[in-house]
């Protein structure tokens, strides 16, 4: 729009110079090449008649004219295809975002999982007699077993400790520790 506007204004100028006969724009070498390929005479200044210098001026102003909507159609296609692009990306992004809520639910869930069975294995070795629950939990992994008796009260926990090998029992001490 504001192409069109800029296009209008240049074009009244450009009459309003030429009907008004002011020399601003010397527009005899556009006439002087059309000439010469007419008659093959290059003109001379008084030669080419006002009337001709108005038609060439309109001419080249058409010419700039159809150019500037050219170049505002291009523009326009090219915005009505970023605005397509744009619009793709954001639902892209929305079923990403959509994507991720639903992940989230399920490592939530996988947790609440985790936590329960944690919960019923701690309940096991609490429920078995500190002697026995010793010597189960030395035949485990250090990370269960940590894991265990962190979930444990300090009582039971102490009372099982009491009952693993010194050295199992300071590496578990040690880590639970780290872990608290």
């Amino acid at each position: 729009m504001r192409i069109k506007l800029i296009a209008s204004i240049a074009v009244l100028a450009c009459a309003f110079v030429a009907l008004s006969g002011l020399d601003l724009f010397d527009i005899r070498p556009v006439f002087a090449e059309q000439a010469q390929k007419t008659d093959g005479a290059a003109p001379t200044p008084s030669a080419a008649a006002p009337e001709d210098a108005e038609k060439g001026l309109l001419a080249v102003l058409n010419r700039k004219e159809k150019e500037l909507r050219s170049r505002e159609e291009d523009l326009e296609r090219n915005e009505e295809r970023l605005n397509i692009v744009k619009a793709d990306i954001d639902k892209r992004i929305a079923e990403l975002k959509r994507v991720h809520e639903e992940i989230a639910a399920f490592v939530k869930k996988i947790d609440e999982v985790k936590d329960q069975r944690v919960r019923k294995i701690v309940k096991i070795y609490e429920s078995m007699n500190p002697e026995e629950a010793a010597s189960r939990m030395e035949k485990l992994d250090e990370e269960m077993a940590v894991m265990i008796l962190a979930a444990m009260s300090e009582r039971k926990a102490a009372k099982v400790l009491s009952f693993v090998g010194v050295a199992k029992s300071a590496k578990l001490s040690q880590a639970l520790r780290i872990k608290n």
